[in-house]
């Protein structure tokens, strides 16, 4: 039984701290220009990507990239650039009428008003891409990370079994083999700093915090 199938691999990626943001402020609160990058983004990081990243695409939909985003999953087009009223993304984060909650997400807390605004505001003013060109670099199976000199060590931990040791890395986490003879799986998401790593009591399943 290979390791992918032996364990559930959860992954929680964490936004830590704050960012000031000296945006110019509508009548309303909010930017007068939304920035993806600086505002619609950390939304969906917080409330979405968990279940609608590459290594989790639920409903074929996959929100880490905007081409992405607005392209849609299983139910077609996600957004349409300029048109609120025809992005099926807005339908599902807030309540409708008749429903006590929001389709989405599922069971974590709704997006707020407030969040929900800014991505309305963002699509209405065109739904641009702002994303810095240093920050594009994506990892996966196919291209994971390379490095040139060893990885800080953040944190470490034992399977119960004594058989696997899993070791934080730059976008990843390695499994390597605990008696020494080689590493058996990278484990690629999409954090750049991984904090802990933590098997759970009966090592079924993999528990991974990291964020900036």
């Amino acid at each position: 039984m290979s390791i992918r199938s032996r364990f559930v691999f959860v992954w929680c990626f964490l936004v830590c701290g704050s960012t000031r943001l000296f945006a110019v402020e509508s009548s309303d609160g909010l930017p007068e220009v939304v920035s993806y990058h600086q505002h619609v983004r950390p939304v969906f990081q917080a409330k979405c990507q968990g279940c609608h990243q590459p290594a989790k695409r639920k409903g074929d939909y996959v929100m880490t990239d905007v081409a992405a985003l607005i392209a849609g999953g299983e139910s077609g087009a996600a957004i349409v650039p300029g048109q609120t009223a025809a992005s099926y993304l807005l339908e599902l984060v807030v309540t409708q009428q008749g429903e006590e909650r929001p389709e989405m997400p599922p069971k974590d807390a709704p997006l707020t008003d407030y969040e929900v605004s800014l991505v309305n505001r963002w699509i209405e003013q065109g739904a641009t891409d702002d994303t810095p060109e240093n920050v594009l670099d994506q990892y996966s199976r196919e291209n994971p990370p390379e490095y040139t000199v060893p990885p800080l060590i953040t944190s470490i931990d034992f399977s119960p079994d004594g058989q696997h040791i899993a070791v934080s890395g730059f976008h990843e986490v390695l499994i390597h083999k605990a008696d020494g003879s080689g590493l058996e799986q990278r484990l690629i998401g999409l954090s750049e700093r991984i904090e802990t790593v933590a098997f759970s009591p009966d090592g079924s399943q993999l528990l991974v915090a990291g964020g900036s």
